[in-house]
This record gives C-alpha cells, structure tokens and sequence, in this order.
C-alpha cells in the first residue's frame, strides 16, 4: 500500500502567499472607503488621481507581498518542510505562528521608525498591531484550515 505523496508545492504557496491574500483584502476595503469618501465629499475629486485609486487593488498586495516576503517564505518552508497535516491544533497553531512572525517583522520596521523620531513610542503602533495580528491569524489559519492535507493515518487513529 503505497501512501500519497505530501502536496509540498500547494502547501508552500499557500502559506507564501499569505500577505498577498490579505493586501488584496485590504487593497480592496482602501478602494471602496476612498470611493465612498470622494463620493460623499466631491471637492475632492481634483485632489486624488484615478489611476492612484484603480491601483489601489492591484498595488496593496504587492507591496504587502514584498513587504513580508523574507519572513513568510521561511514560514512556508518550515511548514512544508515539517509536513504538516490538518487538524484542529494544526490549524490553530499554525494561525498563532504565522500571526506572530507578521507582527514581529512589523514590529523590526516600527523600531527603525521609533529609533529616528523623538517623539514617536511604540505605543502609537498598538492599534495596528493588533489588527496586524489578527488579520495575519485569520489568514494563516484560513491557508491552514483550506490546503494542508488531510492525515493518511487511517480511521482507527486518534489525531
């Protein structure tokens, strides 16, 4: 009885691609509040660009993909290196590591940021760090909870 080989290729992309998925996201709730924004307050319009706001969609999860893309490609490797399988704790830790591999590279840029200005504290980033955190949960566990593969162990194992 020979066992499925593990999906390595679909697992990677899947957690790699991670910060795509949520700039894309985020790309497109910027669009529609900017649009809903202009559409409410039109001595606005001459003052933002229509490309600047059709590139919004396409631009925010490039940048978010360049942004991340040292830490998420260890994290991908290590999850496809590890082979691991679906299950509940999977998905919940996986969600809980890769939330804090974003929010700790977010937090290396804010200590560049902090270092140079004198009146700027970590404490002005809390907000967006937490939200940081559990968008990057959410979609971790969601990459997680959607590609990794189920376990071959069979009906009589206990997970």
């Amino acid at each position: 009885m020979s066992a499925a080989a593990y999906p390595r290729r679909r697992v990677f992309m899947a957690f790699f691609f991670c910060p795509l998925v949520l700039g894309l996201v985020f790309g497109a709730f910027k669009f529609v509040t900017l649009l809903a924004h202009l559409a409410s307050n039109p001595r606005l319009l001459g003052e933002v660009r229509g490309g600047e706001l059709l590139l919004m969609p396409v631009l925010a999860p490039l940048v978010a993909q360049v942004a991340f893309l040292l830490p998420f490609l260890v994290f991908a490797l290590g999850v496809t290196l590890m082979k691991v399988y679906h299950s509940p704790r999977a998905c919940a830790v996986l969600a809980l590591v890769g939330a804090s591999v974003a929010s700790l590279w977010a937090l290396i840029f804010i200590a560049l940021v902090v270092h140079g200005v004198k009146k700027a504290q970590f404490a002005d980033y809390q907000v967006e760090m937490l939200v940081l955190f559990v968008a990057a949960c959410l979609t971790c566990w969601l990459a997680a909870r959607l590609f990794l593969p189920e376990s071959n162990a069979g009906p009589g194992v206990a997970e």
